[in-house]
């Protein structure tokens, strides 16, 4: 688990999430402290699955990249060979 991921999802989240939930006077304290914990965890974990997906499908492209090379490599040595 990358630490920089981990604090990109905490900041983005907090951003979000506190802005836009302000206390009501006709509503409890309670209430709102609970509903800013729950939208601000579904929040993170969105965020933070995201950036690693990201980062996941970042890898994958760098190997399939990789491999093609690899496969284009032992083309031209077959073929330099049969010459």
């Amino acid at each position: 688990m990358n630490k920089n991921n981990l604090w990109i999802a905490l900041v983005l989240s907090f951003l979000i999430v506190a802005p836009f939930y302000w206390f009501l006077p006709n509503t409890s304290l309670f209430l709102v402290i609970i509903d800013t914990l729950i939208k601000f965890t579904l929040y993170f974990l969105g965020i933070f699955l995201t950036l690693n997906l990201i980062k996941y499908l970042k890898n994958q492209t760098n190997h399939q990249k990789q491999v093609i090379k690899l496969l284009n490599e032992i083309k031209n040595t077959i073929n330099h060979k049969e010459k």
